[in-house]
């Protein structure tokens, strides 16, 4: 197995029903200084305290499974699970561990190949930059 560190472009897919700034219009992260929440709370993807809860836990280097992504001919990566985590690196600046899911490389990305998000959402797919390791067996 070996690993690349560096830093790459990530397609994302957001939606209303995935992103506190999708169904607002502003960001939780920017939003919320400071807060307490009970370790036993769930809070829904939407919410908004979802962002800067799995924020927190990003900072404190919880153990968390690497995303899961497709490398496309574009030169980006299509990001399968973890978007917003991705979202939340990208903005903060925090590296993330990456693996791809298989070998499968992908024409074009969501983005580059102008495909539409399922539920309609303007804005729900964009480009993000991040720090990340590549793990690759």
């Amino acid at each position: 197995m070996g690993s690349v560190k560096g830093t790459l472009e990530a397609n994302i897919s957001l939606s209303k029903s995935t992103c506190y700034f999708m169904r607002t219009g502003k960001c939780s992260l920017s939003v919320v200084g400071d807060f307490y929440l009970s370790p036993s709370a769930r809070t829904a993807a939407n919410e908004l305290l979802y962002c800067p809860r799995l924020y927190r836990a990003m900072r404190r280097q919880e153990r968390m499974k690497p995303l899961a992504v497709v490398p496309c001919e574009c030169g980006h990566v299509e990001v399968i699970s973890g978007h917003q985590r991705a979202c939340i690196a990208s903005q903060k600046g925090l590296t993330l561990s990456l693996r791809p899911t298989g070998d499968d490389i992908r024409p074009a990305c969501q983005v580059c190949g102008g495909q539409a998000s399922l539920d309609g959402a303007v804005g729900g797919c964009r480009i993000v930059t991040l720090k990340a390791v590549l793990y690759k067996e």
